[in-house]
């Protein structure tokens, strides 16, 4: 890992991502699905907190293993929440006819 800023930027990022995808949704697909992707775009900022939060935690009296599973464990989660998250949008896709 390079640093908890590099992190944070990918984090946020991978956030927009989402957010504007749902955006976008919202534009193709008008009112149809609405409630549904402001419940994601709301899943999707309470996991970015979560993740800053835990990118803030102090990591003293651990060693570098220890602290090397720690960020792993959260890039993981990260990971595989954002692509949750997106695989919901696309779920709500309506088949143009």
């Amino acid at each position: 890992m390079a640093s908890k800023k590099e992190f944070k930027k990918d984090v946020n990022f991978l956030t927009n991502e989402i957010l504007m995808r749902g955006m976008i949704h919202l534009e193709f697909f008008g009112e149809e699905n609405r409630a549904d992707i402001f419940a994601i775009i709301n899943d999707a900022v309470a996991a970015r907190n979560d993740y800053i939060q835990r990118i803030n935690q102090r990591q003293t009296n651990k060693s570098k293993k220890e602290v090397r599973i720690h960020f792993r464990a959260i890039y993981d989660d990260l990971l595989q929440s954002t692509h949750s998250l997106l695989e919901r949008i696309d779920q709500l896709d309506i088949p143009i006819k």
